[in-house]
């Protein structure tokens, strides 16, 4: 029987998690996913019916309880910094290999998502996780490694950097011919993804091409540019990484124009090395994910605000070429699959 690594996880994040599944199969070990979020997932099968992620949940369960009468299994747990959740899981984990995955970039207590409850209690039992509970800590980014080096007391060789690698589909290239000064986006449509700078930007910029891919709150809103402006392209969510690879071979630049908020800022963006791979020019802004990722040989960085001036001075100087384009595409390579699964060799230690 193959032995296993568990990810355990609030909402599950395959997409995380390809090079260490790449690892586990080179080494004779299997990879699975649980979640620890069961009782919201519960109430929402039961609540709106969907019951493929109701019998999830048994499973989820059965693996919760499995913990309590076992022992030493390698467990990969992805959770929120400081998230109050921590102190329940942590007699379920005792027994076991413990690992932490984090992509937060900042350890200091002053920014992050899980703001709410952040009593004594839980920042102490977060301290001693981190210290004492963990057997290796894999961060996504170099600023997360230094933070937790810098605000608490673990050995720098207790904590590996292991960015998010491409899916292998990605790392064949989709042939596709590009249109001259085009531009597309993909994720989430929300506010802080800075979505309405762009449809403003290229409502007045109709020689550019702006196209939008995902879902979210500002769906129809991005709808309504689209149908009044013939350079604004919808696209809704896309399914199948080929048909995402045509879209991003087909432009000439990537654009991310998130905004800092009191709980996110844009950490590492898979969708940009996904771009990247296709000789796809990243533009984003200088937030702490994006700007371990992006060299100026190959894309652009601009501070919160300076959109609109960053898309009309690349259009002007006519930014793309293939020569960035090549770079783009070499640098992709450092996030392979094989390339990051070197990183997380600590796992397999006894």
């Amino acid at each position: 029987m193959p032995k296993k690594i568990y990810v355990l996880h609030k909402n599950g994040a395959p997409s995380h998690y390809y090079a260490l599944d790449h690892l586990a199969q080179q080494n004779g070990y299997e990879l699975e996913h649980r979640e620890f979020s069961i009782f919201s997932k519960f109430y929402k099968g039961i609540v709106k019916g969907k019951w493929k992620l109701l019998s999830k949940q048994f499973q989820n369960t059965g693996f919760m309880l499995s913990l309590l009468f076992s022992r030493n299994k390698k467990v990969v747990l992805g959770i929120a910094p400081f998230d109050p959740k921590l102190k329940s899981l942590l007699p379920l984990l005792k027994k076991h290999q413990l690992y932490y995955h984090t992509s937060w970039t900042y350890w200091d207590g002053s920014f992050h998502p899980k703001r709410k409850k952040n009593t004594p209690a839980v920042m102490e039992t977060w301290r001693s996780f981190l210290e004492d509970h963990c057997k290796h800590i894999f961060a996504v980014t170099q600023q997360g490694k230094k933070q937790l080096s810098a605000n608490y007391k673990i050995p720098s060789d207790a904590v590996s950097v292991v960015y998010h690698s491409l899916h292998p589909d990605f790392t064949q290239r989709s042939i596709q011919q590009r249109s001259i000064d085009s531009f597309i986006y993909v994720g989430r449509l929300t506010p802080e993804k800075g979505i309405t700078e762009l449809l403003e930007f290229f409502s007045k910029t109709p020689s550019a091409t702006l196209t939008l891919i995902g879902d979210g709150k500002m769906n129809s809103e991005v709808q309504s540019y689209a149908d009044a402006h013939p350079n604004i392209h919808f696209k809704g969510y896309v399914s199948g990484k080929e048909a995402l690879k045509k879209e991003l071979a087909s432009h000439e630049f990537l654009v991310l124009n998130s905004k800092k908020t009191a709980k996110w800022e844009e950490l590492f963006g898979i969708i940009l090395i996904e771009a990247m791979s296709q000789g796809t020019l990243p533009i984003a802004s200088h937030h702490s994910g994006p700007k371990e990722i992006i060299n100026e040989r190959f894309g652009d960085l601009f501070a919160e605000g300076e959109i609109k001036n960053t898309l009309a001075s690349l259009l002007k100087g006519k930014s793309f070429t293939e020569g960035r384009s090549n770079l783009a595409i070499e640098a992709a390579h450092e996030y392979t699959t094989e390339t990051i699964s070197k990183r997380w060799q600590a796992i397999l230690k006894p």
